[in-house]
């Protein structure tokens, strides 16, 4: 997660602001935005071609923070996670391969094992994974955690279903308060848990790799050679089977930048305790389009692998909510 508002400030600011988002259908508008504004033709960065982007935005104050997501095969819904706790679904609409719009979208709050909606730190949701059947996992940080819900496969169990269990990786209770399991990805035999920042400042990351054919075993830990100043702040699977990592760099004085990283198949074959170096495959710079990215998926858009990613605003005047999305172009 960003630098932020104090938790005792950011916790009065979202009870007046966002309130608990009771299940409704909000309203959303989506603005096209070009990937360079100044140079719109412009398309390429990396190994990622440009495929439409929106900037999104909505009168209703639950609206924002979106910090995970998912998306359907087909890339017609998404499912995103605020830090807020709130579930959000919407339809997306892409034309001539190119992401054109959102609509019929729906907030409903994320709720405890109590069937009352989560809030304060017990809300501070970062990481979603598909796990198949309608299940979802996800990553909690402050009050660290991993829980999974049942959503199922049309996703109205955002309005009913309640946080169930997951063990938690050895170690989560020594992460620090705002820089906890920020990602989450699943294939069909393993589950990635990716850390924020380094548990130890000056050392790798850590990504947790459960084996979800026995779910008892404890995850093997693998370390990332991530640059210094970077954050982990998303992963998703790609078709190709590797690993995709989302890294942020925020300052002041320079503001988002964003890469885009990727561990193959056969590396995440590694023994635990192996340093990892992600193949780094694009940068999204301040004088792009670009904000804090906390959240990223594929889906399969007439025929091809389509990477989207999305923004967490913070619930900041000054920040955007931003969904991009990307074509692999190697």
């Amino acid at each position: 997660m960003y630098a932020r508002l104090p938790c005792a400030a950011l916790a009065a600011f979202l009870a007046v602001a966002c309130g608990e988002p009771d299940p409704a259908d909000i309203a959303v508008t989506a603005e096209p935005a070009a990937l360079f504004p100044g140079d719109p033709g412009r398309t390429r960065i990396g190994a990622l071609r440009y495929a439409g982007g929106l900037v999104l935005d909505s009168g209703d104050g639950a609206f924002g923070g979106w910090s995970a997501m998912e998306l359907s095969d087909d890339g017609s819904r998404l499912l995103a996670l605020s830090d807020n706790g709130a579930w959000m679904t919407a339809h997306l609409r892409f034309e001539d391969g190119a992401l054109a719009g959102l609509s019929q979208a729906r907030l409903a709050p994320v709720l405890g094992r109590d069937g009352g909606s989560l809030a304060g730190e017990a809300a501070d949701a970062e990481g979603l994974a598909q796990l198949g059947d309608g299940r979802f996992a996800v990553s909690f940080e402050r009050a660290h955690r991993i829980a999974v819900f049942e959503l199922g496969a049309d996703w109205s169990g955002i309005e009913t279903a309640r946080e169930t269990e997951f063990p938690a990786p050895p170690g989560a209770a020594r992460l620090r308060n705002n820089a906890g399991i920020e990602a989450l990805a699943a294939d069909d035999s393993r589950l990635y848990a990716g850390v924020e920042d380094p548990i130890v400042s000056g050392q790798p990351h850590t990504l947790w790799v459960y084996d979800r054919t026995a779910p008892s075993e404890p995850p093997r830990a693998l370390q990332l050679a991530i640059e210094p100043g970077f954050g982990l702040t998303a992963l998703t699977m790609g078709p190709d089977g590797a690993l995709y990592i989302v890294e942020r760099f925020w300052a002041r004085d320079v503001g988002n930048r964003i890469r885009i990283a990727r561990l193959s198949a056969d590396v995440l074959a590694a023994p635990g305790g192996a340093l990892l170096t992600p193949e780094r495959l694009a940068e999204i710079t301040p004088e792009m389009t670009v904000d804090n990215i906390e959240a990223a998926a594929f889906a399969e858009v007439d025929g091809a692998p389509m990477l989207v990613l999305m923004s967490d605003d913070n619930f900041n005047a000054a920040q955007r909510t931003l969904l991009l999305a990307f074509r692999l172009e190697d």
